[in-house]
């Protein structure tokens, strides 16, 4: 794969290639000038494929705390909007997601994350307990996103496959 093609199908991993060239560039050429900052180019070029994991990471963590509202409060007069939000999040997600952020990407601790702010925004709340959702995701990566099968499995707290 050329590298434009791959910067095109894994931003990650190009970034993550092409810091590691220009710091072997930096180690093993003396004819490239002093002015190059190879230490901080290397590590913004890399910067780039992190923001678009983090970028990947923010939204699915959005789709847990939709998820997680529209089980805890499935008649809410936002649900709508908690349905709406999935679906564009995780649009968002699949669209910037690469093969490469398979590895980093920990749904365990996203879900965490998820429901901890969950938890503090129906503290004292009435209705069904945050503390009966899962403590960890019951969603598996390669799982698209069919809010109804979701919420059933996000209610009744199933573990992963």
């Amino acid at each position: 794969m050329s590298e434009q093609s791959l910067y095109d199908a894994d931003i990650l991993l190009w970034s993550e290639r092409q810091a590691e060239v220009i710091r072997r560039l930096g180690r093993t050429r003396r004819d490239i000038s002093n002015e190059l900052d190879v230490k901080n180019v290397a590590e913004e070029i890399e910067s780039v494929g992190r923001s678009e994991l983090a970028a990947v990471e923010s939204r699915i963590r959005l789709v847990f705390v939709h998820l997680m509202k529209l089980a805890l409060e499935p008649d809410a007069d936002a649900a709508r909007h908690w349905r709406g939000e999935i679906a564009a999040f995780h649009y968002e997600a699949r669209r910037r997601f690469s093969p490469s952020m398979r590895q980093p990407l920990d749904l365990d601790e996203l879900w965490r994350s998820a429901r901890e702010q969950v938890m503090l925004s129906h503290e004292g709340a009435q209705g069904p307990a945050v503390t009966n959702l899962p403590i960890e995701s019951p969603i598996v990566l390669e799982e698209r996103i069919d809010i109804s099968h979701l919420m059933q499995r996000v209610g009744a707290g199933e573990a992963k496959s």
